[in-house]
């Protein structure tokens, strides 16, 4: 019985988990973007923000030109992406 209860209560960590996200992009599981620090960018306009997205294992990298960002190429492993404005996080959005 204890077993079961064990069990149980695992897979229901695991399930909030993966609900949550933030662990399968920590694991590079799925992609996911990051804000990049003014002092790393070189040409920073007044009131934009860059990002930094990477692939993940299992989906590609996220496109952020439905919040309105300019894609500005890959450099190594991360596609680099200018936004007129700060970007909410949406984890539903790919």
């Amino acid at each position: 019985m204890l077993r079961i209860i064990v069990v149980g209560a695992v897979l229901a960590a695991l399930m909030i988990g993966i609900k949550d996200e933030r662990i399968l992009q920590r694991t590079h599981i799925v992609g996911s973007c990051s804000a990049v620090p003014d002092s790393t960018v070189s040409s920073s306009v007044g009131g934009s923000e860059w990002h930094s997205c990477v692939p993940g294992r299992l989906t590609g990298r996220p496109g952020l030109t439905m919040d309105g960002c300019t894609d500005f190429g890959l450099y190594r492993n991360a596609e680099f992406w200018q936004c007129p404005a700060k970007v909410t996080a949406d984890p539903t959005r790919e």
